[in-house]
């Protein structure tokens, strides 16, 4: 298992092949966190120029989710291309005093996010703890097909069916459509 700190001095010229496995503790995931199966690993090329590194690889690994609909835990494998860009901090106080410099120019090429440079050593568990985070889904979901929970009793239908009788003519917000749409009511 390989650090996830590299000093710039040990990344040759051809650049560096690295390979690390990750875990939460790596990563400093916290309560709330996603849970890993087990390690995830981390393959990427590092290349790197004075006070200037590139890295791209592939972060893949087994999450444990839980579902919005059913609530239940399921397993879900992610693989997260990476691409990141390393600069020194001499480098990014030359490019604000670039733009500093120069007038209004919005609009002349996109901002790449970059991570820094400290004392000749990149941290990669940063840029990796980003790439995991902006990869999960905002609603995880165990199949497209889950059933959910009974409105009524809570039973998981993907489990078993409830015969609960379920009101479906008024909605929550029934009241509210009825304030905004009084010729509705009157209508209907």
């Amino acid at each position: 298992m390989a650090s996830l700190e590299i000093s710039l001095y040990e990344i040759p010229a051809d650049g560096l092949d690295y390979v690390s496995e990750v875990t939460r503790l790596d990563l400093e995931l916290g309560k709330g966190d996603p849970e890993f199966k087990e390690a995830f690993e981390f393959k990427a090329k590092i290349h790197a120029v004075e006070n200037e590194a590139w890295v791209d690889g592939d972060f893949h690994g087994t999450l444990i989710q839980e579902c919005v609909r059913c609530l239940e835990g399921f397993e879900s494998i992610l693989n997260i291309p990476v691409v990141a860009y390393y600069v020194g901090q001499e480098v990014i106080a030359a490019k604000e005093q670039s733009k500093d410099s120069k007038e209004d120019d919005e609009g002349d090429g996109e901002e790449v996010d970059c991570f820094p440079i400290l004392n000749d050593r990149m941290n990669l568990a940063d840029m990796l703890r980003e790439q995991l985070i902006l990869s999960l889904p905002i609603q995880p979901l165990c199949s497209e097909q889950c059933q959910g929970l009974c409105l009524a009793c809570g039973q998981n239908l993907n489990h078993r069916q409830c015969g609960c009788e379920i009101q479906t003519g008024k909605t929550p917000f029934a009241a509210l459509r009825d304030k905004l749409n009084p010729s509705e009511k009157l209508e209907g």
